[in-house]
């Protein structure tokens, strides 16, 4: 048997039963009146309560506690203080041009549009510009001219359909008048069913007229549906016989449905109700 202890509440109750009273711990709690029943039934509920909670808990098996979800995993200490006023552009207290919008990142470089539609990172003019966006943690710039043209800072890529620019990695992925996919300068794949970013990662995500899903050009199989992971780029799918899959390694048989966190841990739960994660 295993040796019992009574909690340290019960040992006070019963230090304040009466000297006389002996013999069974029933017999103490009929000597000592109904405050001690009370905190011996109260004692009991939590106990039942406690084992219960310890019974769920050995039947879901536990995400990792150090998986935590930060939302900004990069230091943005260098992040400038620009302030516009009457026109004028000013960086920590020192004018920087005429402007009529400015955009700013943690690298410590702003980008800005004077009045005649010229666009500048820091001091340095890129070109005539219609839209603009700056990485928030390098400081890459992407634009687009009056022309449907899309920049990369001084890169011109090429003439545009859509594009998706992950704020954080600095990457562009967009579709050419052909639907043909690129990611910056380089063409990696033709034209995909859809696609998805990793904003942190810059990682890739598509699939083919075929369904076949790729990442970054590796073929990972063919799936049904896909999730990524915007801060690590990992990959959640599943096949049409729910297969569940973590990037190219199958995790679990017959899922109906599944989550993709954004620390890349997938967790889905059983016919049973449990919940798994991989």
């Amino acid at each position: 048997m295993r040796p019992f202890s009574l909690p340290a509440a019960v040992i006070i109750l019963l230090s304040a039963v009466p000297v006389f009273a002996s013999g069974t711990i029933e017999s103490m709690r009929a000597a000592s009146g109904s405050g001690v029943n009370a905190a011996f039934a109260a004692l009991s509920k939590d106990i039942s309560v406690e084992q219960a909670a310890n019974s769920r808990r050995r039947r879901i098996r536990r995400l990792n506690p150090a998986a935590i979800d930060r939302s900004e995993p990069y230091d943005c200490s260098n992040l400038p203080v620009v302030d516009l006023r009457n026109g004028r552009l000013y960086k920590n207290g020192q004018e920087i041009g005429r402007a009529s919008s400015f955009q700013a990142a943690c690298t410590g470089q702003v980008a800005w549009m004077d009045s005649y539609g010229r666009l500048h990172k820091d001091d340095r003019e890129l070109g005539r510009a219609s839209r603009y966006e700056i990485s928030k943690f390098n400081g890459v710039v992407v634009w687009t001219d009056s022309y449907g043209r899309l920049h990369r800072d001084e890169e011109e890529l090429g003439r545009h359909q859509n594009y998706y620019f992950a704020y954080a990695s600095g990457v562009v992925v967009w579709t050419d008048s052909s639907g043909d996919l690129h990611r910056n300068s380089e063409e990696i794949a033709s034209r995909p069913r859809d696609y998805k970013v990793a904003d942190f990662t810059g990682d890739v995500v598509w699939r083919d007229s075929w369904d076949d899903l790729y990442k970054n050009g590796e073929k990972l199989g063919r799936a049904q549906r896909y999730e990524v992971s915007y801060r690590t780029g990992d990959v959640a799918w599943t096949d049409s016989w729910r297969g569940l899959y973590k990037n190219g390694r199958k995790v679990a048989d017959g899922v109906n449905s599944f989550s993709l966190r954004s620390d890349g841990i997938v967790t889905w739960r059983d016919s049973r109700g449990e919940l798994h994660y991989a």
